[in-house]
């Protein structure tokens, strides 16, 4: 009876293991989402550089510079460029100091260090560093970069930026920190998120697996959850978000415009103190990205993610192994203790189900942990078939 009772317990605790793993997909269901920040964050306006199409690659530096002017008398804040700087201008050299004295009218704008393998032309750089506790081993590591050209580094802020697409195309996921011979390094998108919400990240810190972002009197903003290689899910089930768009040659048509006194083509104080992301469109500077609504650009990536993130981010953390074992371990033996009653087992198993999904609500809540949806209803399985395991071995007579 001993053997058939064991053999019932490993084979229900199984089957609820495999049920849960097959309901991961659907582990942030029925959970609340974290708190937002507590200082309020707009969604950043898209300056993108469609209307260059056509033009040979790399554009001219100087309708980033002119469009830059155009907007610098609206002090938007922060300033962002989504693009690939690492190669002087082909045209003309002098448009490297135009574009960084651009810059300069900025409060640190960033740029971004794309993150590559150890390659002979990359360049060893050092970043701002985040103060952690915990094993960061698991993190993205980011140890060399093509790193924007050395003229524009001088007036602005630079961060890691590497994004990777799931295997069907999907980009699931954005960096928020990476790291770099043993240190926390944030990534583009948090240096412009942090810039926003007035974060000092040399105050933050990264925790275990959960991001705590502080002001320069320590005083906490926000708490977000990050996965095991430092990233944040990009919501692809919601209608696209709408941010201010305008285009790089109508923004310059406009400031001139403005100056004649002529109805502007983009009315630009919309811009005023709000974050800007100069971003490229196009394939030759931002790779077509698969989603649900069809092909979208990594621009579109990141104002969904920022959206998360001031809406509160979801939870994305799972439990760990042992506890999910536990769990599962812990519902096969109340079925076996019950004896073979459905009514009995049935009860027991939504009793379980109700404390293990309460507790992974709160753990979400106030953990950023995922997979309660899963683990319930692989822990009820289990306690309700464990019974009719050992019944059914008994009876068969399986040793």
């Amino acid at each position: 009876m001993t053997i058939s009772r064991i053999l019932a317990l490993l084979a229900a605790v199984s089957l609820g293991l495999l049920t849960a793993t097959a309901l991961v997909p659907w582990s942030r269901l029925g959970l609340p989402s974290c708190p937002p920040p507590t200082k309020t964050a707009a969604l950043p306006a898209l300056i993108t550089i469609e209307d260059l199409a056509g033009d040979p690659w790399p554009w001219p530096r100087l309708d980033l510079t002119l469009a830059l002017r155009a907007i610098s008398p609206y002090r938007p804040h922060p300033v962002g460029l989504l693009l690939p700087l690492d190669a002087p201008d082909v045209f003309e050299a002098m448009q490297d100091d135009q574009l960084s004295r651009a810059l300069s009218a900025f409060d640190s704008p960033v740029l971004p260090a794309v993150a590559l393998p150890a390659l002979p032309q990359t360049e060893k750089i050092s970043l701002t560093e985040i103060p952690h506790q915990g094993s960061i081993r698991t993190l993205r590591t980011a140890e060399s970069f093509l790193a924007p050209q050395e003229r524009l580094r001088k007036n602005a802020a630079v961060a890691a930026w590497k994004i990777t697409p799931e295997a069907d195309g999907l980009l699931g996921r954005l960096p928020l920190v990476f790291q770099q011979q043993g240190m926390v390094i944030p990534s583009w998108l948090l240096v412009m998120y942090s810039q926003e919400l007035e974060a000092d990240l040399s105050r933050s810190e990264l925790n275990g697996r959960r991001l705590i972002l502080r002001d320069s009197e320590s005083r906490e903003i926000q708490t977000i959850p990050l996965d095991l290689r430092g990233s944040i899910p990009v919501d692809w089930s919601k209608p696209d978000p709408s941010p201010t768009k305008m285009e790089i040659r109508g923004v310059v048509l406009a400031a001139e415009q403005e100056r004649i006194g002529v109805h502007p083509y983009y009315d630009l104080s919309t811009l005023s103190k709000r974050p800007v992301i100069v971003s490229g469109a196009l394939p030759e500077v931002d790779p077509s990205i698969a989603s649900p609504w069809g092909k979208r650009t990594v621009s579109d990536a990141v104002l969904r993610a920022w959206s998360g993130l001031t809406q509160g981010p979801q939870p994305v953390l799972h439990p760990p192994s042992w506890l999910i074992l536990a769990v599962l371990f812990a519902g096969a033996a109340l079925g076996l203790s019950g004896g073979l009653r459905w009514r009995t087992c049935l009860v027991e198993s939504f009793a379980l189900a109700g404390i293990v999904f309460g507790t992974g609500w709160l753990a979400a809540k106030f953990g950023g942990y995922s997979g309660a949806l899963p683990l319930t209803i692989g822990a009820a399985l289990t306690t309700f078939v464990a019974p009719y395991f050992e019944s059914w071995l008994e009876k068969s007579h399986v040793r």
